[in-house]
């Protein structure tokens, strides 16, 4: 896909397919990409591998999360067929700095709270506190879901205010479920892939993974649902 205008149109049927094509026609540039998060996520895998997760996690919002904006923002042109030089990975990731911080940063304020608490909280396993605790860990991950798939690439892809990109992402993943689930359980998979296979893969399955929630976000985007 190199010409815009010959880039066939998404649609629900087609998203899959065309997603597919995307990937193996761009492929030297997903590599690219691939090697560029890879590289803004190294800090964060060493100091996890250290013994020092809080720092881990101060390096992925502070180097990762913007690497994954500018990861998106490099492949929506190539979902779209337009040429780019990859140079747009760094150049993007000062610009997309401040609101993928503060998007990572809410991100991990709904979720630190229900995780740390559920670590402390040794009864966890009773009955009582199964059925408590199960809804707040789903609504976390959910919301995770939405500021990962949604407010992310609709920040990157078009530029979109932070506020109003967070706005549209609750509302599209929520009117979209089948296509946040169908995200979701790619992400899972990718996940036991990297830990019963290979840990090489984690080079590799961020971008991959980026370029089907890229095609998503077109897609969602330009439906009748989407709010404006």
């Amino acid at each position: 896909m190199h010409d815009e205008a010959n880039v066939p149109k998404l649609t629900a049927l087609s998203y899959l397919p065309l997603t597919a094509i995307c990937l193996w026609e761009n492929l030297p540039q997903v590599l690219i990409g691939a090697f560029f998060f890879s590289l803004a996520c190294t800090p964060s895998f060493v100091l996890l591998v250290l013994g020092f997760p809080w720092l881990a996690l101060l390096a992925g919002i502070g180097l990762a999360a913007p690497a994954w904006a500018s990861l998106l923002h490099y492949e929506g042109f190539l979902a779209q067929g337009r040429v780019r030089s990859a140079n747009i990975l760094f150049s993007h990731f000062r610009l997309a700095w401040p609101d993928s911080v503060r998007l990572s940063a809410i991100a991990v304020a709904i979720l630190a709270p229900v995780f740390w608490l559920l670590a402390m909280d040794g009864s966890a396993a009773e009955p009582l506190h199964f059925l408590l605790w199960v809804p707040l860990i789903v609504s976390g991950l959910l919301i995770l879901a939405t500021i990962v798939l949604y407010a992310f690439p609709i920040c990157a892809v078009f530029d979109t205010p932070l506020q109003v990109a967070l706005r549209s992402g609750v509302i599209l993943s929520a009117r979209n479920i089948s296509n946040t689930l169908g995200l979701v359980a790619m992400a899972i998979l990718a996940t036991l892939a990297v830990y019963y296979i290979s840990l090489g893969l984690l080079f590799f399955l961020p971008a991959v993974f980026g370029l089907f929630v890229v095609n998503n976000c077109l897609l969602v985007v330009d439906s009748p649902e989407c709010p404006k």
